[in-house]
């Protein structure tokens, strides 16, 4: 199996790795900083001894780093193209921000999310938001980022999280699978705690404020929400 560097420290920009297996278009490591896509949130970009990596993913037997080209080495130095997973990082931290903001306000829960580079978007149900709604959650949100809260990337158990928690947020940790005994959770000070693999900023400051660019109605009283950061 891999290690996933990523998951206790989002801003490892280069590492060291054995290639423990090796295919003609990919090859699996025994530890990367490449975040494999999924969750909503897109694969990490950069290289392994300068050869792009174009893709990752995860299996069951580690994470499939998809190259450019073959790879002969058995180690490899990884560099992750920073300027994209920073990016990807403070999107994902907002939609965060945005789905707390809606679920204690409306009651409306985040039913599906994609992050993205130039924008991302986010599903919300049951909301059909009216202009004044739009005011208040982008006021709300960039009061939030104002704040400068910080943002903690930790595993605990089940039961911990389950009595920490408000019982609006019981439902996002019933998404994860009774096997997963440890948890990881994104926890923002005084604000929000959810389980999450993806990566995140280590404080809100770093976001920067919302544009929400549209809203779409998906029908059956859910809303898609499109925003971008400036």
């Amino acid at each position: 199996m891999t290690e996933m560097l990523y998951l206790k420290d989002c801003y490892i920009k280069e590492f060291d790795a054995n290639v423990i297996q090796n295919n003609d278009s990919f090859v699996v490591l025994d530890r990367t900083a490449f975040y494999p896509n999924g969750g909503g949130q897109p694969s990490d970009k950069g290289t392994l001894n300068g050869i792009e990596v174009i893709d990752v993913k995860k299996s069951e037997n580690g994470v499939m780093h998809f190259l450019k080209e073959p790879i002969n080495d058995k180690k490899v130095y990884g560099v992750i193209d920073w300027n994209y997973r920073y990016k990807l990082m403070r999107m994902h931290t907002a939609q965060h921000v945005l789905s707390s903001i809606l679920l204690d306000n409306y009651d409306a829960e985040t039913v599906g999310n994609q992050i993205d580079f130039e924008n991302s978007r986010i599903d919300f149900f049951p909301f059909k938001p009216s202009p004044e709604d739009l005011k208040f959650i982008s006021e709300e949100f960039n009061k939030t980022i104002d704040r400068n809260l910080n943002v903690r990337k930790y595993f605990t158990t089940r039961q911990e999280v389950l009595s920490t928690i408000s019982e609006k947020r019981r439902n996002l940790f019933g998404r994860v699978p009774e096997t997963v005994k440890d948890i990881r959770i994104v926890e923002i000070e005084n604000f929000d705690k959810c389980p999450c693999g993806g990566t995140h900023v280590d404080n809100l400051k770093e976001i920067g404020h919302i544009n929400i660019l549209k809203t779409e109605n998906k029908g059956q009283n859910k809303t898609r929400f499109t925003f971008e950061l400036i």
